[in-house]
């Protein structure tokens, strides 16, 4: 199945373009997020819910209520996801802006290492494995079975490599081994990674 993207989501008439006159910073928290807006923003009113994976590229998706993916959500460097109400997946995967006004709920793996956005969640986060590089990210209140802080390439800073193991399996801990700082050379677990790790994920 494609992924859900925002050229899909108009085409079903889920979403709409923002009207010109709306302010952004009243519905935008984060100062940052609101000013990297243009006029590539378009909005779901009322809950979303979407059956396969959610991929927000060249724009942004602001779902005014809650939000629910069965399977990943992710952007890249051009896309901004906000939701006002909680957002809910199996595997969050982050290099451009999120913002979740309410709770995050991922039954996997929330994986943001690129520097290019910022991700604030203002509830709760609770996912079962954190896997944070040089992303900006933050959180007052997270909750992960097992957690990593790394610098991109260079060093692990927080979290156990066997824990690390354990839980992402060998496939998917070979393949962020270079990203983690644990080794000097990509693993041949890592060849054709699409998204440098959101394919290594798809199996947990």
């Amino acid at each position: 199945m494609n992924p859900h993207t925002l050229k899909s989501l108009k085409k079903q008439k889920l979403i709409k373009k923002a009207d010109e006159d709306l302010d952004l910073s009243e519905v935008v928290q984060d100062e940052d997020i609101s000013d990297s807006l243009d006029e590539g923003v378009w909005i779901h009113e009322g809950d979303l819910t979407l059956d396969g994976e959610l991929s927000v590229t060249e724009g942004a998706l602001i779902v005014q209520g809650n939000l629910t993916v069965s399977e990943s959500v992710s952007t890249d460097e051009t896309g901004t996801i906000v939701v006002t109400g909680d957002l809910a997946c199996r595997h969050l995967y982050l290099e451009g802006n999120l913002e979740v006004q309410g709770n995050a709920s991922v039954r996997g793996v929330v994986y943001g290492f690129y520097e290019a956005g910022c991700s604030r969640v203002m509830g709760t986060m609770k996912a079962r494995i954190g896997l944070f590089g040089n992303h900006d990210w933050e959180c007052d209140d997270e909750t992960y079975e097992t957690y990593a802080r790394f610098s991109n390439n260079h060093e692990l800073h927080e979290g156990e490599p066997e824990a690390l193991r354990k839980a992402l399996g060998e496939k998917a801990f070979a393949g962020l081994g270079r990203m983690m700082g644990l080794r000097e050379d990509d693993a041949p677990e890592a060849a054709d990674n699409a998204a440098y790790g959101l394919a290594l994920l798809k199996d947990l």
